[in-house]
């Protein structure tokens, strides 16, 4: 197969064929039309493959939806600091002959993981993960393809994640700064691990991360001040960039307290990966229709196939030894 998947490519040229034949997908919530982006995780020929077989299945309204939508194909790569509202992710890799797949770890300098990252956060609204494998069988634990795929079948599992983080918190001021975070769109983790020390909360990008510290007057009274900033010039000297926000301010204004915050993520390029949210107009009722249109748009395609291989078996023929 390669670095290219042909059953991936139909599929998801007719999806995107249903989605811009139904009235949910026609405009987003700025009232702008909806866009459209397609990510292949292994190489360019497939976004090539997709665009072909995308251009082939609109047929002439192709032109007009390609520049009305946005529409592009293309690697993880092409798509980094862009967005769309939706987004159709092709794996690439079919099963193995045999066994399981190798491990896809975070690769060389997290190369990979940053790859998965990006594609993963491109979509504003929607995310589909289209793939050809059993991650159960044909994946390794951990794998980030696995990852993937179990995320995109059960988002939920986050906001869970999410809910243990906050238990872990030690004060209010903790819960109160991890849940303005996470409501950014923020990945964070509570009571992180350093050795002997623990950081209140680390908000992870693709490829780097901030320790936010909240001085409230519990744990962090004036007197342990001292103590506090040589922990941290301590852990700034393993590489780690800090934040730290005082209950005081926070409890007052928050929008303030946070925007020194904001600012640092911003500059360390720490970008949110967006809420969890309902994909469209009419959830998994919706989904479902998108799905049996996209069928049917398919067997049409493989209709149409055949009618023009079977007239070019008859032309072909020999005139002599047909009768």
């Amino acid at each position: 197969m390669g670095k290219r998947n042909d059953a991936e490519a139909a599929a998801i040229a007719s999806l995107m064929s249903a989605c811009l034949s139904n009235p949910a997908y026609l405009t987003n919530d700025k009232d702008e039309p909806t866009s459209f982006g397609v990510i292949t995780l292994l190489g360019h020929e497939q976004a090539t493959v997709i665009g072909e077989k995308l251009w082939e299945y609109l047929g002439d309204h192709a032109p007009d939806a390609f520049t009305k939508h946005r529409l592009l194909c293309g690697t993880a790569a092409q798509f980094q600091g862009d967005e769309r509202d939706v987004i159709f992710l092709s794996m690439v890799d079919g099963p193995p002959e045999e066994g399981r797949h190798w491990m896809t770890g975070d690769g060389p300098a997290k190369r990979y993981r940053k790859r998965y990252n990006v594609a993963a956060s491109r979509a504003r609204n929607q995310l589909w993960v289209v793939h050809s494998l059993d991650p159960a069988a044909h994946l390794k634990e951990g794998d980030l393809r696995r990852r993937l795929i179990q995320h995109a079948r059960d988002p939920g599992a986050l906001m869970r994640a999410m809910e243990q983080q906050t238990a872990r918190t030690e004060s209010e001021l903790e819960r109160r700064v991890l849940r303005w975070l996470q409501d950014a769109g923020y990945r964070v983790r509570a009571q992180w691990p350093v050795g002997a020390l623990r950081i209140d909360l680390v908000v992870v990008g693709s490829d780097a991360r901030l320790a936010v510290e909240c001085d409230g007057e519990r744990y962090h009274p004036p007197e342990k001040l001292s103590e506090d900033m040589q922990r941290q010039a301590d852990l700034e000297r393993l590489g780690w960039r800090f934040a730290r926000i005082r209950g005081s301010v926070f409890f007052r204004d928050p929008e303030s307290a946070m925007a020194p915050v904001m600012a640092k993520l911003q500059s360390m390029g720490i970008v949110p990966l967006g809420e969890e949210a309902d994909v469209a107009e009419g959830g998994t009722d919706l989904l479902e229709r998108i799905r049996r249109e996209a069928e049917a748009i398919r067997r049409e395609q493989e209709r149409e196939r055949d009618q023009e291989n079977l007239f070019e078996a008859e032309g072909d023929s020999d005139p002599d030894e047909s009768g």
